[in-house]
């Protein structure tokens, strides 16, 4: 019944003569059955091991938020930009509008101070007519 002292490793068959040898086996062997027991350890340590996934998961979820912040910030500048060219649109749009009112209200001044005061009503109908009409059509043009 011969033992192997090597811890199996297959190096000698035989165990070591000299004593600083047999010293610096027995240091081998503990460092590795120290380290199987610490893998061991590792492994039947649930808590930890919940622990370690619970921080893996929350470092992604934190990184995934992270970019979804980022991506909800660009669409958001991106919207406000396309809403200033659309504001911008709709001001030119409705300039040409303004000026025929403009134009309309001082040719109905003109002839009503050349016509009389009975044609003022209808003048002014007709300006407040030309006003509506602009304003239905700068919605439409929003709208599109």
């Amino acid at each position: 019944m011969t033992a192997d002292r090597t811890g199996g490793t297959g190096a000698h068959s035989a165990a070591p003569d000299d004593p600083e040898q047999l010293r610096q086996e027995i240091e081998r062997t503990r460092e590795q059955l120290g380290q199987t027991v610490e893998a061991l350890v590792a492994k039947t340590d649930v808590k930890a091991r919940a622990k370690e996934r619970a921080g893996q998961l929350s470092q992604a979820l934190k990184e995934k938020t992270a970019q979804a912040k980022e991506q909800t910030t660009a669409r958001a500048e991106q919207a406000r930009g396309q809403l200033a060219g659309k504001t911008a649109e709709a001001r030119s749009a409705a300039e040409p509008v303004q000026r025929t009112a403009q134009q309309v209200t001082q040719q109905v001044r003109q002839r009503a101070s050349a016509v009389g005061a009975p044609r003022l009503g209808l003048a002014a109908a007709a300006v407040a007519g030309a006003a509506v009409l602009g304003i239905v059509l700068v919605r439409r043009r929003r709208r599109r």
